[in-house]
């Protein structure tokens, strides 16, 4: 099918515009902008390029997209925007494209709700499956694994890493590495648990959320340094699936420390 798109719709000659795309009301679509089949872009939205939005996603009103970074070493280099396929992005968000100092390059996944008023920032990477509540704000570079949840207005520092299957409590201030299957809240952020409502949202057994308790029992529990607490449960935990992406997320810190806990019991975490 043709686009659908308003009269009152700007839109450049280099933008490439896919089958049964809608653009609404008032809406600015930039040159190297490339929307795929069966985007839906609602009134009053601006698109700058390079950027590309894929199939079946969604934008609601006064979402700026794909403007230049936020940064005092942004200087006009074509760094692009990806934005994958079947996202909802809500109200009044803004994402920028990516630096030359960060790859050049912001992603977005699949499958990503987004809500109102929500900021992703240069140079962010964002997995598939997430759930963003109302402004959340990711400064630059920061990456956020698949099937995370966001509490609403949590604001996370550059270069942070949030693993796989986290939630983050609302009004949150993410300052260190969350590792992944955990729950983290506070100003700033401490480790409160294991996230087992989102283990068990992603079918995994009771056996293997038991075995994720122990391994986080292992590593933030008892005697000892961390770094020995660490070597002691790879050699235990560090040849299965759930293991292996904890420690692996671990040993591949890079800015930021990781998120520790402040008096927790891994054992009695509620389900």
């Amino acid at each position: 099918m043709s686009p659908l798109i308003h009269p009152t719709a700007i839109i450049d000659k280099k933008a490439e515009i896919g089958n049964n795309v809608q653009i609404g009301a008032y809406s600015v679509i930039g040159a190297d902008v490339v929307l795929h089949d069966n985007v839906c872009l609602q009134s009053h939205i601006v698109v700058e390029g390079p950027t590309s939005i894929g199939k079946g996603t969604q934008i609601y009103p006064f979402c700026v997209i794909g403007t230049p970074a936020q940064h005092t070493k942004y200087k006009g280099e074509p760094a692009t925007l990806e934005i994958g396929a079947n996202n909802i992005i809500r109200e009044k968000v803004s994402i920028h494209r990516g630096t030359e100092i960060g790859g050049m390059s912001t992603v977005i996944g699949n499958n990503n709700f987004i809500l109102a008023d929500c900021h992703i920032a240069h140079d962010c990477s964002v997995g598939n499956n997430n759930v963003f509540a109302n402004g959340v704000a990711l400064g630059g570079h920061v990456i956020v694994g698949n099937h995370c949840f966001m509490g609403g207005f949590s604001a996370v520092q550059q270069f942070v890493r949030i693993g796989d299957i986290v939630m983050i409590g609302a009004k949150s201030l993410v300052t260190q590495d969350i590792i992944p299957f955990s729950i983290a809240t506070g100003i700033p952020c401490d480790l409160r648990g294991v996230n087992i409502i989102g283990l068990k949202r992603q079918n995994y057994t009771p056996a293997q959320i038991t075995h994720t308790r122990n391994i986080f029992k292992n590593l933030f529990e008892g005697e000892g340094q961390f770094s020995s607490r660490l070597e002691s449960a790879c050699s235990r935990f560090g040849s299965d699936l759930l293991g292996g992406k904890i420690f692996d997320f671990i040993q591949s810190k890079n800015h930021r420390p990781i998120c520790m806990p402040i008096n927790v019991n891994f054992s009695d975490t509620e389900e």
